[in-house]
C-alpha cells in the first residue's frame, strides 16, 4: 500500500512538474510570439509611415517649386525648372522604393490597395503638372486655375487621404497587437493557477515568467509610445523646416539671406510674451495661439513669389504702377498659404498664417492694403506682424535704402501709433525696446 501510494505521489509530482514545465514552455512561446509581433510592427509599421511621409514631404517641396516655375520670369525660369526637375527625380526615386516596399505586403490587403493608390496618384500628379507647365504662356490664368482645381488638387487630396488612412491602419495594427498580447497573457495566468494547485514550485516559476511577460509588454508599449512621439516630432520638424525654407527662398529673391524672417519672428514672439505678461487679449492669447503666430510669422511675405524681379529688386522708389503690382503680394500670400497648407496643417494655424500674409500691410486708420481694414477689424496677429515687419525694414539695409538707427526706428513706431499701428501693440513693443537694442 505504501509503495503504491509512493508511486501515486510520484506520478502526481511528475505530472505537476510536467504541467509546471509546460507552463514555462508556453510562457517562453508567448515571449517568442511577442518578440515576433513587435519585430513586424517595427519593421513594417514605421517603415510604411516613413515611406509615405517622405513622399508627402517631397510633394510639398515639388508644389512650391511648381508655383515658383509657373510665376517665374524667363530670366529665372531655367533655375526654377532645374529645381522642379530635381524634386521630381527625388519623388520618382522614392516611388521606386515605395514600389519595392509594396511588394512585401499581401497582394489583397487594404494597405496594398492604399499603397497602389498613393503610387498611381503621385505619378498622375506629376504627369498633370507636366501638362500644367505646358500651359504656361499659352493659356489664361483662369484656364490654368481651372485645370489645377479639376485635376491636380483632387489628386493631392487623394494622396493625403490615402496616407492618413495608412497611418490609421498602422495604429489599428498596434491596437490589435496589444489585444493579442493581452490574450496570451490571460492564457498564461490560467496555466499559472493550474500549476499552483498541482505544485508550488511550478507556480513560482510560472509567476516569474508571467512577471517577465508583463515587464516585456510594458517595455514594448513604452517603446511604441516613444516611437510615435518621435515620429510626430519629426513630422512637425519637417513641416516647420519646409515653411522656413520657403520663406528663406522668397526673401533671397529680394537680396535678403533669410535673416529678415528670423528677426521678425523673434520680434513677434517678444511682443506676444509682453502682451501675455500684461494679460492683454486673454481670450485670444492662448499658448497655442502664441505658438501658431510665432510659427506662421516667417510666411508673412510669401506672396512676393508672384512679384517680378525687376520690381522686387528695383534700387529706387517704385512708380505708381509698380507699387500697385507690389501691393498684390499681400492678397497672393493669403491664397498661397491656403494652397500649400490647406488640408494638411491645423485649420486654426492655416487661418492665422493666411491672416498674417494677407493683412500685415493694413493700417489702424484704414489706409493700408489690400482691403482697407481698420482698427480691430484687422486680425490681432496681423497687427502684431505689422509692427515687427516695419521696424525690421527700417533698421535693415535694402537695395533702395540705407538702414536707420534703432532709436530712429523706435521714434517712427511711436509717432505712427494710432495711425499706422495698433496703439496697444506699439506700446507693448516700445516697452521692450531696451531688450531689442541689447541684441542689436
Amino acid at each position: 500500500m505504501k509503495k503504491r501510494a509512493s508511486v501515486y505521489a510520484l506520478i502526481v509530482i511528475v505530472l505537476a512538474e510536467l504541467v509546471g514545465l509546460s507552463g514555462i514552455l508556453y510562457l517562453r512561446y508567448c515571449l517568442d510570439i511577442q518578440a515576433s509581433l513587435f519585430n513586424v510592427l517595427v519593421e513594417q509599421v514605421f517603415e510604411i509611415e516613413d515611406d509615405v511621409e517622405q513622399i508627402r514631404s517631397l510633394l510639398y517641396k515639388y508644389e512650391y517649386n511648381m508655383v515658383s516655375e509657373l510665376y517665374s520670369e524667363e530670366a529665372t525660369g531655367s533655375e526654377t525648372k532645374n529645381k522642379l526637375n530635381e524634386t521630381e527625380l527625388e519623388i520618382r526615386r522614392q516611388i521606386i522604393r515605395h514600389g519595392s516596399l509594396m511588394q512585401k505586403l499581401p497582394a489583397d490587403s487594404e494597405r496594398t490597395a492604399l499603397f497602389r493608390s498613393v503610387n498611381d496618384d503621385v505619378l498622375n500628379y506629376l504627369n498633370y503638372n507636366a501638362a500644367l507647365l505646358a500651359m504656361k504662356g499659352n493659356e489664361s490664368y483662369e484656364d490654368i486655375q481651372k485645370f489645377t482645381n479639376t485635376y491636380i488638387i483632387p489628386l493631392m487630396n487623394r494622396v493625403n487621404s490615402s496616407i492618413d488612412e495608412l497611418s490609421s491602419i498602422s495604429n489599428n495594427y498596434i491596437i490589435n497587437a496589444k489585444t493579442e498580447l493581452t490574450n496570451y497573457l490571460n492564457k498564461t495566468r490560467i496555466i499559472c493557477i493550474v500549476a499552483l494547485v498541482l505544485m508550488i514550485s511550478s507556480i513560482i516559476v510560472s509567476l516569474l515568467h508571467s512577471h517577465r511577460v508583463l515587464t516585456g509588454l510594458e517595455t514594448d508599449n513604452s517603446f511604441l509610445r516613444f516611437k510615435s512621439d518621435v515620429n510626430e516630432i519629426r513630422i512637425s520638424e519637417i513641416q516647420n523646416n519646409t515653411i522656413m525654407g520657403i520663406a528663406d527662398l522668397v526673401e533671397s529673391r529680394s537680396g535678403e539671406t533669410g535673416q529678415h524672417v528670423k528677426r521678425t519672428s523673434h520680434l513677434v514672439s517678444l511682443i506676444l510674451q509682453q502682451a501675455k505678461k500684461h494679460n492683454k487679449w486673454p481670450e485670444i492669447l492662448t499658448e497655442q495661439y502664441i505658438d501658431f503666430v510665432t510659427r506662421a510669422a516667417p510666411m508673412h511675405d510669401i506672396g512676393k513669389i508672384v512679384i517680378p524681379d525687376h520690381i522686387l529688386n528695383k534700387p529706387a522708389k517704385l512708380n505708381d504702377e509698380e507699387f500697385e503690382i507690389m501691393k498684390s503680394h499681400a492678397a497672393a500670400g493669403g491664397k498661397i498659404v491656403y494652397q500649400i497648407l490647406g488640408g494638411v496643417e491645423d485649420v486654426e494655424y492655416v487661418d492665422i498664417a493666411a491672416d498674417i500674409a494677407n493683412f500685415h500691410h493694413e493700417k489702424w486708420n484704414g489706409k493700408g492694403y489690400p482691403t482697407g481694414k481698420k482698427g480691430e477689424e484687422i486680425p490681432l496677429c496681423a497687427r502684431i506682424m505689422a509692427v515687427a515687419d516695419v521696424f525690421d525694414a527700417l533698421v535693415s539695409e535694402r537695395c533702395y535704402k540705407k538702414p536707420m538707427t534703432y532709436d530712429e526706428a523706435f521714434e517712427i513706431i511711436k509717432r505712427d501709433a494710432g495711425q499706422h499701428f495698433d496703439p496697444d501693440v506699439a506700446e507693448l513693443f516700445l516697452e521692450i525696446k531696451d531688450e531689442i537694442k541689447a541684441k542689436q
